[in-house]
């Protein structure tokens, strides 16, 4: 018992320290649209989201987010992310990119994901 409450914690510490991390880089590094990684982070409710940006005390999140390609994705969400789009099925572990170049609608979903977490849709244009 103790050791699987031993490995939630740490589970949730390294949720913690992953999306602290991407909101710092996100916040230091104001690049222009499209050329910083969109991040997949971990948030509730809903599980996982498109962090857009913001600050420390204004964070933005969407579930549906449109931009001009070629787009990186980063994965910091807790488990591999299923992206379905023109290009067929692909499967992004967690903490790697993965740039998307075709135009198109890309619908991502979390591997084994509840039925009430979040479906995200990304359009490249």
């Amino acid at each position: 018992m103790s050791k699987r409450i031993s490995i939630y914690l740490l589970a949730a510490a390294l949720a913690a320290v992953t999306l602290a991390a991407a909101s710092s880089i996100a916040a230091a590094s104001p690049a222009a649209p499209g050329k910083s990684p969109l991040i997949i982070a971990m948030k509730d409710p809903g599980c996982h989201w498109f962090y857009t940006g913001g600050g420390p005390n204004a964070r933005k999140y969407a579930v549906k987010v449109v931009r001009k390609g070629p787009v990186t994705l980063l994965n910091l969400d807790e488990a591999p992310m299923i992206i379905r789009g023109p290009g067929g099925k692909k499967i992004q572990p967690v903490g790697e990119k993965l740039t998307l170049k075709t135009k198109g609608t890309y619908h991502l979903t979390m591997v084994k994901q509840a039925p009430d977490d979040n479906h995200l849709v990304l359009v490249v244009n």
